[in-house]
């Protein structure tokens, strides 16, 4: 799969019309290993430590649609002004870009769930009236039990849900098809 770096941008995001699905969730959570995982090679930087996701980062998919990370929020090893910059960040990003972001896909982890931050976050996205998916990540991690609990909790939302782990591709064909679904791609893309 065609897939390309278009840059990390920390302001000013260049202008134009590509349709972009954008990965947040909890720092740590997962978003660069499910971007490498669904492009198949590694094409965004992974740690084991929350918060090295700094700025908006964009890889392009095929000719046509943007694949966006953006930093975690929660616990991260950074200053309260360096987590109050990502916070205007993406404040900034979402409200600028609100038409081209065609799926907002919600990360949570396979073992924990939703956490307050997370709840915060879906409520933030439907206020913006961005479409939204939650995205269950690690859940080779998770036991039975854990992942139980932690689906009946996410019912409420009532939006798709996909569950996956980027350590065993589990849900990669799920999350590219809600791709395609969401920016309604015509032919030529790739």
């Amino acid at each position: 799969m065609k897939v390309e770096f278009l840059g990390s941008y920390t302001d000013k995001i260049p202008e134009d019309n590509l349709k972009e699905v954008v990965f947040v969730g909890r720092s740590n959570v997962g978003k660069s290993s499910l971007i490498n995982m669904l492009v198949g090679k590694p094409v965004a930087r992974v740690s084991k430590e929350p918060g090295r996701t700094r700025s908006i980062n964009m890889f392009l998919l095929g000719n046509c649609i943007k694949l966006v990370d953006v930093p975690g929020y929660g616990f991260a090893k950074v200053s309260k002004i360096e987590r109050e910059n990502w916070k205007e960040l993406m404040e900034k990003y979402f409200r600028e870009r609100r038409k081209q972001i065609k799926c907002v896909f919600v990360l949570l982890d396979s073992k924990t769930g939703p956490t307050e931050l997370d709840e915060i976050m879906i409520e933030w996205i439907r206020h913006l009236e961005l479409p939204y998916k939650v995205v269950l990540t690690k859940v080779d991690k998770a036991t039975q039990k854990e992942l139980s609990k932690v689906l009946k909790r996410i019912e409420r939302f009532g939006t798709q849900l996909i569950i996956t782990s980027a350590k065993e591709g589990k849900g990669k064909k799920e999350l590219f098809k809600s791709i395609m679904e969401a920016v309604k791609v015509e032919g030529g893309c790739f």
